[in-house]
């Protein structure tokens, strides 16, 4: 998906919309029907309240870990989140009783993102790209065009307001200056990106959650942009992932450091060590936080697909 975004990034929002429905229906209909067989006395909004809380569970996840020590791979979080949230929003669509494999999908998460205000735009946009992807493909882009993809992105996630309406120069040129600022104390203390992606892709992928729920709750033939009834309310707390993405970051580094400070030494030499106890140590508290969340699914069956 980067690969198609660095090539095109005009059409950041675009290719995405359509990448997601190509590649995600078929899990989203796998997920919803999960989601339908554990919870069979469940109400509609209930179920839309566990879509929306998994995904951005997922968002949050994707955002904390990418904004440690990799803050460089901030595309990739980026680009992570915005997949999240695009399956969320096929799943949403097939709660409703939508084909999640249906072109008209694409249309509708582009519009949920805001980078178009109506349907019908959105499918004249789609139509574009897809004419226009073989010239493209050859076409030489004008010089700075590349850095949009990371900037549209940010846009689709409402980090720098929206694609519809985006905010004033002033209001910009704020957001600029303390991102900026993060980023520079970032380079002295890594992990204060840590929490601040993980409540930025909160705030996103719940607002986008919530515009997806109005969405689909009304009838089929409403206009997407007239969306505006009352959707279930979705609390995802921010403070266990953090701590729980601190704990999967610093754990490791803590023991490299401390078997290099006392020159601990399991073969050639006290680096190699230091690099494999790293290695290990995340192997194995991976393996410990998936083998628990394999165990509390197993132990409450209604809540397998949190």
């Amino acid at each position: 998906m980067l690969r198609i975004l660095w090539a095109d990034p005009q059409h950041t929002a675009e290719h995405l919309a359509l990448w997601s429905v190509k590649r995600f229906a078929g899990r989203a209909t796998a997920a919803v029907e999960k989601i339908q067989r554990s919870q069979r006395a469940a109400e509609p909004d209930v179920m839309q309240r566990i879509v929306v809380e998994r995904q951005t569970r997922v968002s949050m996840t994707e955002g904390a870990v990418v904004g440690g020590p990799f803050i460089v791979l901030i595309p990739v979080a980026f680009c992570a989140a915005l997949l999240a949230q695009a399956q969320m929003v096929l799943e949403l669509a097939a709660l409703a009783g939508h084909a999640p494999g249906d072109e008209m999908r694409a249309a509708d998460l582009l519009v949920l993102q805001r980078a178009y205000p109506s349907q019908e735009r959105a499918q004249a946009a789609l139509g574009g790209v897809r004419r226009d992807l073989d010239r493209r493909r050859d076409a030489k882009l004008p010089r700075g065009t590349r850095w949009l993809t990371v900037k549209r992105m940010a846009l689709l996630l409402g980090v720098l307001g929206s694609e519809e309406q985006r905010p004033s120069l002033i209001r910009t040129v704020l957001q600029w200056i303390f991102l900026v600022l993060v980023f520079v104390i970032g380079l002295v203390l890594p992990l204060i990106w840590v929490p601040y992606m993980a409540v930025a892709m909160r705030r996103s992928s719940l607002d986008i959650g919530n515009r997806g729920a109005r969405f689909y709750a009304l009838p089929r033939n409403s206009n997407a942009g007239a969306a505006v009834h009352a959707a279930p309310t979705v609390h995802v707390p921010i403070f266990g992932t953090v701590l729980r993405s601190l704990f999967l970051i610093v754990m490791p580094i803590a023991v490299a450091g401390i078997a290099l400070a006392f020159g601990v030494r399991l073969g050639s030499g006290k680096w190699l060590t230091a690099g494999l106890l790293f290695i290990v140590v995340s192997a194995v508290i991976t393996a410990a936080w998936l083998g628990y969340r394999w165990w509390r699914r197993r132990a409450r069956p209604s809540a397998d697909v949190r």
